[in-house]
């Protein structure tokens, strides 16, 4: 499966946490000094979640895999 960089998530996409699939309502910046650079996911369903821009996730964008 494609991974790519947190920062690349948008409003619409579709996120793999854990083995569920999970569509984003909001992506918001979340920065907590320069050098933690962040993102909060916020989910149409379920709590949203924090993360490092440059982590990797696995996202779907229009019913197909972004890479």
């Amino acid at each position: 499966m494609a991974r790519v960089s947190a920062a690349r998530v948008r409003r619409g996409d579709v996120v793999s946490l854990r083995g569920e699939m999970r569509e984003v309502k909001a992506v918001r910046s979340d920065q907590r000094g320069a050098s933690k650079p962040g993102l909060t996911l916020v989910f149409k369903s379920g709590r949203p979640l924090r993360v490092n821009a440059g982590d990797e996730l696995v996202v779907w964008r229009d019913d197909r895999e972004l890479r």
